[in-house]
């Protein structure tokens, strides 16, 4: 038996209910666009708030001091605190302790039973939103301890384990300390950002009227949106509501796959210890569902791709990232687009593989399919018509074997590389599926 024990207090226990979110979203652009009338020339930073709100991620920004950093967090933050949520905010030091974060040890009760429990009242822990300043001045014990609270929303310490209620969390520094410690931290923050002051005469003439308009604190946000709205809209965005899905094509989720592996190499060959983490590429999906929800949308469309760089790159850095991936998008989407033989490669491909994925789920399936539950539809009736007859069907209705879908295969001849590993996959599974051991007339269907 484990000796690990659940601190289960009020604050982790979350009951979800059903709202209308076009009206949130509504209130959400709203408030964000009278945000960007109080910082002005933040546009970008704050785009990547929204999507870290709705994937329920965090922010890092860098840059040196007096560029408003903290204004805009607190202006962003008071969306959330008209309507009740708590918010954390710490100004951090090399001489920093846990109980400056994760609340003070219980004295009278380690004392009585001996038993080491935190004090989590007003800590990051309890909190629903938190802003850490100057992250990478702490010490390096503190940032290990903020590494798992930002990625698993969880203290370890001792047989003691801590449940944080944390959304999400905007951290900022004036450098950026590059150790095997603060990498990993880094790399929990899914949106980064270097600020720079504005130096152009129109960006300075628009700060300085906000200035002279302002004329004193905030007033608040004119529609507050509660902690529980927000989790709302990030659990459709991340597939958990299942009332809603934001959906995303075969066709695009293999274009961004292409696009990733194009500015991965590309990125190598201008920087040879280029990394890219695989938990900030699987993050990537909930990141243009978030895009989608933004724009009123239920569904991930291809002019979302180019904008993964919000999240993939460091925004704003110097060292030409964004640009690179910018390219790397358009030049991609523009060979998609322009090679009428690898879109066709591409569709026959996917819609191989959602065969061979169903078939495998219930091989009883394989009497009958219809294309138009494969979960992709060829661009024109003519491709959809060529599909049916290369698949052996007629009506588009598919009696599918493991022969017919071996000779597709075989007869496919990949005109790029990405297609030929997309091949060399249905491959793979196709050899699963022809493994499968099942009774009755089903046996004869799948004899390999």
């Amino acid at each position: 038996m484990s000796n690990v024990r659940r601190m289960r207090t009020p604050i982790t226990q979350y009951y979800f209910t059903c709202y209308d979110h076009m009206a949130i979203m509504e209130k959400l652009q709203a408030e964000f666009a009278r945000v960007n009338t109080r910082v002005i020339g933040r546009e970008t930073v704050i785009l990547q708030f929204a999507c870290a709100l709705l994937t329920r991620s965090h922010v890092l920004l860098l840059g040196r001091t007096g560029i408003a950093k903290s204004m805009l967090a607190n202006e962003l933050f008071e969306i959330f605190k008209a309507s009740g949520a708590k918010t954390f905010s710490i100004k951090a030091s090399v001489e920093d302790t846990k109980d400056n974060y994760f609340g003070p040890i219980d004295i009278p009760r380690y004392r009585q039973e001996g038993v080491k429990v935190r004090r989590i009242r007003g800590s990051i822990l309890e909190c629903d939103f938190a802003f850490l300043d100057e992250l990478f001045d702490t010490n390096e014990q503190i940032l290990r301890d903020l590494m798992l609270l930002l990625s698993d929303r969880m203290l370890f310490e001792g047989s003691e384990r801590y449940h944080a209620r944390l959304h999400s969390c905007m951290a900022a520094s004036n450098y950026l300390r590059l150790n095997e410690v603060t990498e990993a931290v880094v790399d929990r923050f899914a949106y980064r950002s270097v600020i720079a002051s504005e130096t152009d005469a129109f960006t300075q003439y628009r700060i300085d009227r906000s200035f002279m308009s302002i004329n004193g604190p905030s007033a608040g946000p004119v529609q507050p949106i509660s902690r529980d709205e927000i989790d709302y809209l990030s659990r459709i965005v991340c597939g958990l509501e299942g009332g809603l899905d934001i959906t995303i094509d075969d066709e695009s989720l293999y274009l961004k796959n292409i696009i990733l592996r194009y500015f991965i190499d590309r990125m190598k060959k201008a920087r040879g210890n280029y990394y890219l983490s695989p938990r900030r590429q699987a993050g990537v999906i909930n990141h243009l569902r978030a895009l989608a929800m933004l724009d009123g949308r239920t569904k991930v469309e291809e002019r979302d791709l180019p904008h993964m760089s919000l999240m993939l790159c460091m925004v704003g850095a110097p060292d030409n990232e964004e640009e690179t991936f910018r390219k790397t998008a358009e030049e991609t989407i523009r060979y998609m687009h322009s090679d009428e033989t690898f879109r066709k490669q591409l569709v026959l491909l996917t819609t191989v593989l959602n065969v061979i994925e169903m078939l495998k789920a219930n091989p009883k399936r394989a009497e009958s399919l219809d294309l138009g539950i494969l979960g992709l539809t060829p661009p024109t009736k003519k491709w959809r018509d060529d599909l049916a007859e290369k698949l052996g069907g007629k009506e588009h209705r598919l009696e599918v074997t493991v022969e017919q879908l071996r000779a597709v295969l075989a007869d496919l001849k990949p005109n790029n590389l990405y297609i030929q590993e997309l091949a060399d996959g249905c491959h793979k599974q196709l050899k699963e599926l022809a493994t499968l051991h099942i009774t009755g007339d089903g046996s004869k269907i799948w004899k390999p």
